[in-house]
């Protein structure tokens, strides 16, 4: 018998949120995280903020973890992707604005099926797709 998460629409899936500390990413992720998926909460500076949301994601039952880098140093981008690849394999969404795209897949590599990108403002009409798809 499935337990009450694994009936939200996107149980099993992973999210990576660039800037998850900025106030859209935050809602971003909180957003994400409530509908069932797994969240890597990236922050380029302002740890104790990351950790406390990844803290509240966790009391509610969710599963998050934070990450630091520079998404501009190639190197911290590629430690972030290796960490999450371990951790829950390849991310099915992420979440940033148009600037961190390229860079984020060029440190993931190839994978299959690529992920879906989403600007931070497209997330509410994503879970809104996600929930009316998970009904059918």
């Amino acid at each position: 018998m499935p337990n009450a998460n694994t009936r939200l629409p996107l149980f099993g899936k992973t999210a990576l949120v660039i800037n998850a500390t900025c106030a859209a990413g935050e809602a971003a992720a909180e957003a994400l995280a409530l509908a069932g998926a797994r969240v890597m909460l990236h922050y380029p500076d302002r740890r104790d903020a990351a950790e406390r949301l990844a803290e509240r994601i966790r009391n509610r039952g969710g599963q998050a973890m934070a990450f630091r880098a520079d998404p501009m140093v190639v190197g911290e981008l590629r430690s972030l992707c290796d960490v999450l690849l371990a951790y829950w394999g390849q991310p099915d969404i992420l979440v940033g604005d148009a600037s961190h795209g390229a860079a984020l897949l060029a440190a993931l590599g190839q994978t299959d099926p690529p992920p879906v990108l989403l600007s931070y403002a497209a997330v509410p009409d994503f879970l809104a797709a996600a929930k009316v798809g998970r009904r059918n």
